[in-house]
């Protein structure tokens, strides 16, 4: 009679894991969707630095029930992918994005560079953090509050051109070469 509860109770004790494992997954992704998370804060480890974001309403990380994440990079607004299995999140980085120049004093290209690495994902004390790949540090976002149902200001992708962060930086290089070049030509 032993022997045939020991397969049940296993096969029980499989079930009830396979229930509950996705249902942990599920609530973290539940937590961290549909709010308007604000970059506050910023650790890295190479060099070893940790820095205060000066202005965290215009570092804005929403990601949607969709698999969408919009991001506001200071002043670009910006359209990826993302993927969480677990507390795993990673980002399709390439998508709409706005172009803009956002000056020196911005950390736009930071902001975008750091998220684009993904990590672990966590919510500690209300506060989504981020713990970057390849041991790059961490990122800590303030709730902000819910997200708008459709941004109104995100870049539709018929307008916008799709092209990675460093993508972006090479072509502004090159605008600014060949401005160099034709500037030397004329004198």
């Amino acid at each position: 009679m032993h022997k045939r509860l020991v397969p049940t109770f296993v096969i029980m004790s499989l079930l009830v894991t396979a229930l509950l494992v996705p249902a942990a997954y599920a609530d973290l992704h539940g937590e961290i969707t549909g709010i308007n998370w604000q970059w506050t804060q910023l650790t890295e480890t190479e060099p070893a630095s940790q820095s205060v974001v000066p202005d965290p309403e215009n570092y804005v990380l929403t990601l949607n029930a969709d698999g969408s994440a919009n991001l506001k990079a200071d002043c670009n607004q910006v359209r990826w992918e993302y993927t969480l299995e677990g507390t795993s999140l990673s980002f399709n980085t390439v998508g709409p994005a706005t172009l803009a120049y956002c000056g020196d004093d911005s950390s736009d290209q930071l902001f975008l560079e750091k998220l684009g690495m993904g990590g672990t994902a966590s919510v500690e004390d209300g506060r989504l953090v981020l713990t970057l790949n390849e041991n790059a540090g961490t990122m800590v976002f303030d709730n902000g509050g819910p997200a708008e149902a459709t941004p109104a200001t995100l870049p539709e992708t018929g307008g916008a051109l799709l092209v990675a962060p460093w993508a972006a930086m090479l072509l502004a290089g090159l605008g600014a070469l060949g401005t160099g070049v034709a500037l030397r030509r004329r004198s």
